[in-house]
């Protein structure tokens, strides 16, 4: 029986988070689904992690390209199902989201949707934030560059192809320009409020809240005052591993006021 959704997990190195996204899926109360793993060359456990779970439809794809876009645009053209589902390794849903989803697909009967974000740990100061990003989110399919909510983005497969699907010349932000290139078709985003995925702060308990706030600002900027980023401005590197050696405390360049002064600096050089 074909599956309505193929839910789409780009990895590297990620066995220590993947299992709970996959333990989210088995516990699914609709299983209208097929899962797609692939991943790029991890030296971990990953593929061992992706064998235990047995109980549900998964593949495990191997590719030699370590690139997000990459992984996912193979995931995808690998596909079987009426709608793709990207989702980060790192992120989590609840038991009822694929019955869920569904049924707002069929109601909203859209091509492009996307979630509301909320923090996957429970105890986030930072969760005051989310409802913030989501209503500027949901704001920003107003303008002539709407944003996606990160890496968890729900296409029609048909829509997705002819697109042609995430830009892999893109150093980041690819998510963003994919929702962007839909609506230069005149598709507009369906916001779904009630659907929602849970965000991993992973990064910001590694590399510190005010890095990753710096990063988000410095990228939100660009894409609005020059396009599309398609060089490297700032590391960001992709993957588990990372979050083992990273020093999780803040230091000298990384100081509230090393961010302001270099947040300051972009705006004065691009807006001369």
């Amino acid at each position: 029986m074909r599956p309505f959704f193929s839910i789409i997990i780009p990895t590297l190195n990620e066995e220590a988070f993947l299992p709970k996204l996959l333990a989210n899926l088995e516990k699914q109360k609709e299983r209208n689904f097929e899962v797609i793993v692939v991943d790029g060359q991890s030296e971990d456990g990953t593929r061992k992690v992706v064998q235990q779970f047995n109980s549900i439809p998964v593949r495990f794809l191997r590719v030699k390209k370590r690139n997000v876009s990459h992984q996912r645009n193979v995931g995808a053209r690998a596909s079987k199902g009426d709608y793709l589902v990207f989702l980060d390794a790192d992120s989590g849903i609840a038991k009822t989201f694929t019955a869920s989803l569904k049924k707002a697909i069929v109601k909203r009967k859209g091509l492009v949707f996307l979630p509301y974000l909320e923090p996957l740990e429970k105890q986030s100061q930072e969760k005051i934030f989310f409802p913030l990003a989501n209503f500027l989110i949901e704001l920003s399919q107003n303008t002539n560059k709407p944003f996606s909510s990160g890496g968890s983005i729900f296409f029609e497969r048909n829509f997705f192809h002819l697109l042609g699907g995430f830009d892999e010349r893109l150093a980041l932000a690819e998510d963003h320009d994919l929702i962007q290139r839909a609506s230069l078709w005149g598709v507009r985003v369906r916001s779904l409020p009630n659907i929602k995925v849970k965000f991993s702060l992973r990064r910001m308990k590694v590399e510190g809240k005010l890095s990753v706030f710096y990063k988000y600002v410095l990228a939100t900027a660009h894409i609005l005052l020059k396009g599309k980023i398609d060089k490297t401005l700032f590391t960001y590197k992709m993957g588990g591993s990372q979050y083992k050696h990273l020093e999780a405390g803040l230091s000298g360049k990384n100081s509230l006021d090393g961010q302001i002064k270099k947040i300051q600096h972009f705006f004065d050089r691009y807006l001369r």
